[in-house]
């Protein structure tokens, strides 16, 4: 396994002209053998991408040799929360983050899409990522939505704009209102929310121009019922099983001790859902290594037969630790090892797939001319093996070089 040097030097945080010369590309736009050529980086996006010998390159450029190496798009890590736990202060909250978003960026993560967190410290870093004054993905974040029997079983009692409890009293539009000012991307659905206020909230998302994330169930609504409500992105491929269930109650906790022991992993009910998510484009935010690693094997079930009937599946982790490197590559072999992915496939959930999760796939996850320039220098080819992707080179993210 590589392993991660942290003390990357401050000058790597200055956009440079980059030159990547003599690289395999893989773009992600085919699953074709990856072709010889250069990468021109200016002002933190592709500039050029050549295919031909007597190539040239700006005299003020800074040159990668890549030769026998292997250019990929960033990784994407579409289910992160990276604000979360219990501290004694608002700095050391952020102190733990910028730890953790540091070890991302350094095992090859360059997006995080964060689905759950502290929404004013989130801001923060966000903005410190995006100006390079932090080593961090960039970062799109949620504004997290449920009922008041969640809040009240979990016993919150603090709210924010990105924390907001809601039922059928709610204002919508106000709600959305706020949680866009806060800066989130996306609203995510959690639990103890009426299918009906589902329906409201998804709408209202949309036309303020937010993603409409969620649990793959928000109990009593079952995953059939979030996506004829509209969800866009769900979440955990495990929660699928409650599809089989006649009816669910608005109290999370009470479905576990009515329910649980007794799913079946293969039920015609989830034939049907995942053709209505293919559909209407609906991604599986699958966190399957997540799943598999605590025991839930019908999170690599239903991933399998998901992707085999045609539905998107992006890649996620929902798992944080004192890793030496991310487990985005954890969840990429899960998907190739259990799900029976192609190692393209693979990469795909974790680069141009996971970007559509937030709404940027015309800006991220393939190398094309004119997208942000974030891409990983491997030293060996991920598309032979998938756990080459953990073979770091050099890290690119926003056009500025981090080396290993």
């Amino acid at each position: 396994m590589a392993l991660l040097c942290l003390n990357v030097r401050a000058e790597d945080k200055v956009k440079k002209t980059v030159y990547v010369q003599n690289a395999f590309i893989i773009d992600m736009l085919s699953d074709k053998a990856p072709q010889k050529g250069n990468v021109l980086i200016e002002d933190g996006r592709i500039k050029e991408i050549q295919f031909k010998d007597d190539a040239s390159f700006p005299e003020n450029a800074e040159v990668i040799d890549a030769t026998g190496k292997y250019l990929m798009p960033g990784l994407t890590d579409a289910h992160v929360h990276v604000t979360t736990g219990k501290y004694e202060s608002f700095d050391a909250r952020k102190k733990y983050s910028e730890e953790l978003l540091k070890k991302m960026l350094m095992g090859g993560i360059t997006t995080v899409r964060d689905v759950g967190g502290h929404g004013e410290l989130l801001k923060v870093l966000k903005e410190e990522s995006s100006m390079q004054q932090i080593h961090s993905p960039s970062i799109y974040y949620s504004a997290f939505f449920a009922g008041p029997s969640y809040y009240k079983e979990m016993g919150t009692t603090e709210f924010s704009p990105c924390t907001q409890s809601v039922d059928s009293s709610t204002n919508v539009e106000e709600a959305m209102t706020k949680a866009k000012a806060a800066g989130a991307t996306g609203v995510k659905l959690y639990a103890s929310i009426e299918i009906n206020l589902l329906h409201k909230l998804a709408k209202e998302a949309k036309k303020q121009g937010l993603g409409v994330w969620g649990h793959a169930t928000v109990m009593p609504a079952k995953p059939i019922d979030a996506v004829n409500a509209g969800m866009e992105v769900m979440s955990h491929a495990e929660m699928l099983k409650w599809e089989q269930c006649p009816s669910l109650s608005t109290n999370m906790f009470d479905n576990y001790d009515k329910y649980y022991g007794k799913f079946k992993f293969d039920f015609p009910e989830l034939d049907v859902l995942f053709a209505k998510m293919k559909e209407k484009n609906i991604i599986l935010d699958a966190t399957c290594y997540h799943g598999t690693v605590n025991g839930l094997k019908e999170a690599a079930i239903f991933t399998k037969k998901a992707h085999e009937m045609g539905v998107k599946v992006s890649a996620g982790t929902d798992y944080l630790g004192d890793q030496k490197l991310p487990y985005i590559h954890d969840e990429l072999e899960t998907l190739v090892k259990e799900c029976d992915f192609t190692e393209y496939e693979a990469l795909r959930s974790a680069t141009i797939i996971a970007a559509e999760t937030f709404k940027k796939q015309n800006d991220i996850g393939t190398i094309e001319e004119g997208k942000r320039a974030d891409m990983l220098l491997l030293n060996s080819n991920p598309l032979e093996k998938i756990s080459n992707t953990k073979d770091i080179h050099i890290i690119i993210k926003e056009g500025v070089v981090y080396k290993k």
